[in-house]
């Protein structure tokens, strides 16, 4: 089944309304009703109007660009993730400005343009990253709140561990301990047997230690991955903070609606969204007084984005567009930080399937009728977490001048993804690549988000700027050495048949022959690294009234009222794994401090 096929296959299960769920914002009339207005439905949007209606007195207005996600089948199948990927009206299909350091290639910058933000279209990846993160947040923004043994009650609240799809026995492959069993989001373990999995067991030693469950903020080792995913089906902040709680009467959820603006109606209080149809970029502007707070829950690229165009920045850039200034506040769209990532890749003697897609239409039958098979997974079953070799001497130079770039001696600085290339997709059922991804985890490089013009509708400037810091390229160096290193056994040899492209092969006559010189490993590097998907930062925490940042620990945006950021812009720093579970957790406490406040009034 090609794509198109595919994406018009479930856009007939797109339901019209359900509960107190609107397509359209005419829909919505008493636009003076509400205490709260979230401007965004990712995971923080979602977390927040679903806890925030906790309280039968409090009323919230949920609006969310894109469109619903119910009832497609490509969002709710976690093996069809690559179906709402680039070019979908699932995602925002955004892409850098040219990367300087990276052959002057742009980079893809995906993020969800649908109800669940990111959540409805990501690989599901559900890791908190090391305990030393969260206490450097603490440090960083002088509120021990953000401390991990602070944050450990959040993760708990969001989570319910589930059993996997195949019902396996999980003994050993976790903790119970440090999860939570009655939270809205469901986590489970690999609920498919791949054929990869005894390969990668196998391989595991004294250099790469099994961990029994990376969520004990000691991440080091290989272990079993866990994901949302539950019922095998995606378990998405949508569908678990939300579907349920359609027909709560203080709760208003408007799709296809897009935040172009927060208005202030006297000096520092911003009290009004200013939105339109998401699809009429020259209709009519529409707009929307909180009696409380505005909660800017866009996300790392578009909140920004609003807030630049409402006046709320670089008071010298937003001159420089002949946008009026609001309030001048430099750090907006600074500290953007992501993960570079190389996906290496190897063709194997695995098997070939002759028909993949009647290979690909079993196993959606198999999924629709029970729920089971290869689509209930979107990515590999194992990952590990590896710390540089800190007896290298360029890394032993590096620390020594730099100091270590991950937060503390149990972090790590390098993830390792093995899988049989994109999982779900339907020619990868006609062939065996093996894929072992390389991730900086701790980058040093900090980016950029801007606007390129004054109008609300093009899409933000997205400036990486990997490699910026000489740490991380080094790390990167490391991180593919040791997805050689992984490799290197009898067993994997015999699996892998050659390297897909000429510079990682290249690179291995560089590693066997022991050179260091890296004139193989950064040419590889430079024409191979792409993003994580795992973008923060861009408009971070940092302590009340400190001259950096964009909001204090509370959430509030410094220097005026009425307005915070809530999602995963506010992070100072990006945890070292997926960011997903961090921002549940980081929505879940921002969720309490604003209840909190609001008693206080």
């Amino acid at each position: 089944m090609k794509l198109n096929n595919l994406l018009r296959f479930t856009s007939l299960f797109i339901s019209v309304c359900s509960g107190r769920l609107y397509h359209d914002p005419s829909e919505i009339l008493h636009l003076d009703a509400y205490d709260y207005v979230v401007v965004g439905g990712g995971v923080a949007g979602c977390v927040l109007a679903n806890r925030l209606t906790e309280d039968n007195n409090i009323s919230v207005l949920l609006l969310e660009a894109g469109p619903s996600h119910q009832g497609v089948f490509a969002i709710e199948v976690p093996g069809l993730q690559s179906f709402t990927g680039a070019g979908t009206i699932y995602n925002w299909n955004y892409t850098s400005v040219l990367q300087a350091n990276l052959m002057n290639q742009r980079l893809p910058a995906p993020r969800g343009h649908v109800l669940g933000g990111s959540s409805s279209i990501n690989g599901m990846w559900y890791t908190r990253g090391s305990s030393a993160d969260y206490d450097r947040w603490a440090n960083t923004t002088g509120d021990i709140g953000w401390s991990w043994d602070q944050m450990q009650a959040y993760f708990k609240k969001s989570e319910r561990f589930v059993t996997p799809a195949d019902n396996h026995n999980i003994s050993g492959q976790y903790n119970p301990a440090l999860h939570g069993e009655q939270g809205p989001l469901d986590v489970s373990l690999p609920g498919y047997n791949q054929s990869l999995d005894q390969l990668v067991t196998r391989r595991l030693d004294e250099s790469f230690p099994f961990i029994e469950d990376y969520q004990n903020g000691e991440p080091l080792g290989f272990g079993w991955t866990q994901t949302t995913i539950g019922s095998g089906a995606r378990s998405s902040a949508a569908s678990a903070y939300l579907d349920q709680y359609l027909n709560r009467s203080n709760l208003d959820i408007v799709v296809n609606t897009r935040v172009t603006r927060v208005l202030a109606s006297s000096g520092i209080h911003v009290d009004t969204v200013e939105f339109i149809r998401d699809t009429e970029t020259a209709g009519v502007r529409m707009r929307v007084q909180p009696k409380i707070d505005i909660l800017l829950a866009a996300g790392v690229f578009n909140t920004p984005q609003i807030l630049l165009n409402s006046g709320i920045g670089d008071a010298s850039f937003l001159s420089m567009l002949n946008i009026e200034v609001m309030h001048d506040l430099p750090s907006v769209g600074k500290n953007l930080t992501e993960q570079p990532a190389i996906a290496n890749l190897w063709t194997t003697n695995g098997t070939v399937v002759a028909d993949p897609v009647t290979a690909f239409n079993k196993a959606v039958a198999q999924w629709n009728n029970s729920k089971t098979g290869r689509l209930v997974m979107a990515t590999g079953n194992n990952v590990g977490w590896i710390r540089m070799n800190m007896s290298d001497p360029a890394v032993n130079a590096l620390v020594e001048q730099y100091g270590d770039p991950a937060p503390g001696p149990k972090s790590p600085h390098i993830e390792l993804l093995p899988s049989i290339s994109a999982f779900g997709a339907v020619q990868n059922f006609a062939n065996a690549e093996f894929v072992l991804d390389s991730v900086v985890l701790t980058p040093q490089s900090r980016g950029t988000v801007t606007l390129n013009s004054s109008n609300p509708f093009g899409p933000p400037m997205i400036d990486y700027r990997f490699y910026t810091e000489p740490q991380d390229i080094e790390i990167m160096r490391q991180g593919v050495r040791t997805a050689l290193d992984f490799v290197s056994t009898p067993s994997w040899q015999e699996f892998l048949t050659a390297p897909v492209s000429p510079l990682l092969a290249a690179v291995i006559d560089e590693y066997n022959s022991d050179s260091r010189d890296n004139t193989a490993m950064d040419a590889y590097i430079y024409a191979s690294t792409s993003v994580s998907f795992h973008p923060v930062g861009s408009c971070a925490m940092s302590p009340e009234g400190s001259d950096w940042g964009v909001v204090n620990p509370d959430f509030i945006v410094k220097g005026l009222n009425g307005l915070r950021i809530v999602d995963a812009s506010v992070m100072p720093f990006v945890p070292a794994g997926h960011c997903q579970a961090a921002v549940y957790a980081v929505a879940e406490r921002a969720a309490d401090i604003i209840k909190k406040q609001a008693l206080v009034r």
